[in-house]
């Protein structure tokens, strides 16, 4: 009885946290977002909508996500041979330091971020990687959850090409 009243309780709690946070899904609005890329820039979803123009793969990553590794290889190549779409990475579920870290180690060719606990609430996922596709009006054309290779990735875009 004691457990279940525990998780009624978390239960509880989560709905009432997830309730003051737009959530991302397919179909609606992306929830606007503002993060800190490594470099020092920040880059707000906001902008990018009212001023690029482009489409957007939101990726997120962790420096502990060995499948993380074999995929933002595969990212950057995307973004080198497809300069109409935006990529940015945001590290979540991690510490600014080991995030930072393998940001360098990795030498990703297009922006890592950092995430905070307001776009971690915004942008669920089941595990890591997890990848958001946004359209150039700001809304959710696509989420996949796992490993995504250039020709994935291509294939995911061509709609807006």
């Amino acid at each position: 009885m004691f457990l279940g009243v525990v998780l009624a309780g978390l239960l509880v709690a989560w709905l009432v946290r997830s309730g003051d946070t737009p959530r991302a899904s397919v179909g609606l609005s992306a929830p606007g977002f503002a993060v800190h890329v490594i470099d020092g820039q920040v880059f707000e979803l906001t902008e990018h909508l009212e001023n690029d123009g482009r489409l957007l793969v939101l990726n997120l990553w962790a420096s502990w996500c060995i499948p993380c590794r074999t995929e933002i290889p595969e990212l950057s190549a995307f973004s080198d041979q497809r300069p109409d779409v935006k990529v940015i990475g945001v590290a979540v579920d991690d510490t600014r330091t080991s995030a930072i870290s393998f940001a360098r180690e990795i030498d990703a060719t297009y922006p890592l971020a950092l995430g905070n606990p307001e776009f971690e609430d915004a942008y669920p996922r089941l595990g890591l990687p997890v990848t958001y596709i946004i359209d150039p009006e700001g809304f959710i054309t696509d989420v996949f959850n796992g490993i995504l290779d250039e020709q994935a990735l291509n294939e995911l875009t061509s709609p807006f090409s």
